[in-house]
């Protein structure tokens, strides 16, 4: 499994179930920029550089 693979293995852009109805998937919009945001992060990194790609996702999990 690669590290973009196993990095988004467990990662849901709603944070929660799809069955789930609340503040989470209330927002959608922020959880679009959150993501945008990892992209342009790790377009910054080196193909090389897992430690500058973890800590995107690291950003990403933590929300921003």
């Amino acid at each position: 499994m690669g590290l973009a693979q196993a990095a988004f293995s467990n990662w849901n852009p709603l944070g929660a179930s799809m069955a789930t109805a609340g503040a989470e998937a209330a927002a959608p919009q922020e959880n679009w920029d959150a993501v945008e945001m990892y992209f342009e992060c790790i377009t910054t990194c080196s193909l090389e550089d897992g430690e500058c790609v973890t800590r995107c996702v690291e950003a990403l999990r933590e929300g921003g």
